[in-house]
């Protein structure tokens, strides 16, 4: 069996991750004001969920020996690690750095180096990718990478169940659906919504809730009456469903504070299952050029941005200093804050780009390479059927959402 391309969750994927890096922006500007900004963190769940449905939609019937296990891991490890591991090198050499000021009398950001979220502990941690197993009550360093270690916690859970085909036992969508609903009440109860609930056990769960989620969503869409019905549904209709989907995402984030943030899942679940087909005005504006080139760099994006933010607002607190009213530098005039944010982002794009080409891309070809993993996933070819791309397994799992990353 094949596996097709979904271009318009590659879209999604490359939208999200610039959503987070607004998210994450401290500056005063127009963004703020934006819902699906503000309550950016969201995306990252959005990640989570993207990456269950297209590592299942590539390896659900693949992975039925060890051997197959070891290939797929391999895969995976090769995807993600390369450039996680050098932007953590760039902190680490920040912290040097920091430490080399320190000695000078120059006081950097968040206190002394090596110490409180940025301790050596945590960098080891961080360096093997467990940080967010549950075990530690803090997460920094390279911020973001918190959902790494979630998708990597993710991809072992995966290969272990594969083989036994658990996702199509009869009670699995009601047993994912029940775990999920409760992993993320408690997430969000617990740190009153999901932008704290990167530590802990919150962020183990949330992380294997969304990827799971998107596995069931990969499994209703691929057999039975949801893929039939998809499938005969006309563009009037996909339209429609996709708009008022959409409409309802955009009304929860603007309304939904706190814990009840968590509604905003289910249509945004639901828009994953509508973009699958690739058909509709959301999957056209999804397939436009700037929106696939951004999904193509999209993991380099969200790995990227956090070290770019924290370097201005270093850079920028020292020389701008505060606001003539005694606001901290960030507090700038809204306009003004616009272009400075607009600035920054096409800066992570720019980096983005670069770390794509340089690091990511060399990584994962490298890891194919070493474990045979076939043709170029940019080689044409048409998955039968459906005038879209054919892939080859390790090819195909190359599109998948690593946020989380929000990815």
């Amino acid at each position: 069996m094949e596996s097709a391309r979904y271009r318009a969750l590659d879209g999604l994927r490359g939208l999200a991750a610039l959503l987070v890096v607004f998210y994450h922006m401290v500056i005063s500007s127009i963004f703020k004001y934006v819902p699906f900004v503000y309550n950016g963190d969201i995306a990252v769940d959005v990640f989570f969920i993207l990456s269950g449905f297209v590592i299942s939609s590539a390896y659900a019937d693949r992975i039925d020996d060890s051997h197959a296990m070891r290939r797929f891991l391999a895969l995976r490890f090769f995807r993600i690690y390369p450039l996680h591991f050098c932007v953590l090198m760039v902190f680490l050499a920040q912290e040097f750095l920091k430490l080399y000021f320190w000695h000078k009398g120059v006081r950097l950001n968040n206190g002394p180096p090596f110490t409180g979220d940025q301790s050596p502990g945590l960098f080891v941690a961080t360096l093997f990718l467990v940080q967010a197993w549950g075990v530690f009550d803090k997460n920094f360093w390279n911020g973001p990478s918190w959902s790494i270690s979630c998708e990597v916690f993710a991809y072992l859970a995966f290969a272990l169940t594969a083989p036994l085909r658990l996702l199509r036992r009869r009670f699995a969508p009601l047993g994912i659906l029940l775990f999920a609903t409760c992993s993320y009440i408690y997430a969000a109860t617990l740190h009153d919504g999901l932008a704290q609930a990167f530590y802990g056990p919150a962020a183990i769960l949330r992380g294997l809730s969304g990827f799971f989620l998107g596995a069931l969503c990969y499994e209703a869409v691929s057999s039975g009456r949801l893929k039939e019905l998809l499938s005969a549904a006309s563009d009037r209709a996909l339209n429609l469903w996709q708009g008022g989907t959409v409409l309802v995402i955009l009304l929860l984030l603007t309304v939904c504070q706190g814990a009840t943030i968590i509604a905003a899942l289910v249509p945004l679940t639901v828009l994953v299952l509508l973009l699958h087909t690739d058909r509709g005005f959301a999957c056209d504006f999804l397939n436009t050029r700037p929106l696939q080139a951004l999904g193509r760099i999209s993991y380099s994006i969200y790995m990227v941005h956090f070290f770019i933010l924290v370097s201005a607002d270093t850079v920028l607190k020292r020389i701008v200093g505060e606001q003539p009213d005694g606001a901290p530098w960030s507090q700038m005039p809204l306009l003004q804050g616009t272009l400075l944010s607009l600035a920054l982002a096409l800066v992570v794009v720019v980096v983005a780009s670069l770390t794509w080409r340089f690091i990511e891309e060399p990584g994962r070809a490298f890891g194919r390479r070493l474990v045979g993993g076939g043709p170029d996933p940019r080689a044409g070819g048409t998955a039968a059927g459906t005038g879209m791309p054919a892939l080859d397994t390790a090819s195909k799992a190359s599109l998948e959402a690593v946020p989380g990353g929000t990815d």
